[in-house]
């Protein structure tokens, strides 16, 4: 009786030790990532500058990006930016920019992407606007984020 106790107690503080540091951030861990088309529109339909997450699947850094990085900045990504990502690897699907349909991979070279993970800002109408390689950790992206979202908001 008293190891079910125990039992249920522990498993009850696991559920608010989960929860509270999401709820007390405010934070959400959940990204909406569009399809690169998806997310040219709907920039343009909401003003937002595009963040496209450039990964490879071999690419363990990227997928650090993606679970740690990302989430962490997940109120503000979700707010300020339109979310989408190119498998730097894919030579065979093909995406349409600026009336082309190219492929992921030819895509990030058209970025200047050469290396994985990288992070390409566009404009709300889908302009390069700059791009950063490696890995970045949240801090240091959070500031660059607000960065491209005070220069948005300069243009509004």
């Amino acid at each position: 009786m008293k190891f079910r106790h125990l039992f249920y107690l522990s498993f009850i503080f696991t559920l608010i030790g989960v929860g509270i540091p999401n709820y007390v951030h405010g934070q959400s861990t959940e990204l909406k990532w569009h399809s690169f088309e998806q997310a040219l529109k709907l920039a343009e339909e909401e003003g937002k500058p595009i963040m496209v997450d450039v990964w490879a699947p071999w690419c363990g850094w990227c997928k650090k990006m993606k679970k740690e990085v990302y989430p962490e900045l997940s109120a503000a990504l979700s707010k300020d930016f339109v979310l989408t990502r190119l498998n730097r690897d894919d030579n065979e699907d093909k995406k349409t920019y600026q009336q082309y349909r190219i492929t992921p991979l030819r895509l990030a070279q058209k970025f200047g992407v050469q290396n994985v993970p990288a992070i390409v800002f566009l404009s709300s109408d889908g302009e390069y606007l700059f791009h950063i390689s490696g890995f970045v950790e949240a801090d240091e992206l959070k500031e660059i984020l607000g960065y491209v979202a005070v220069e948005r908001a300069e243009r509004l």
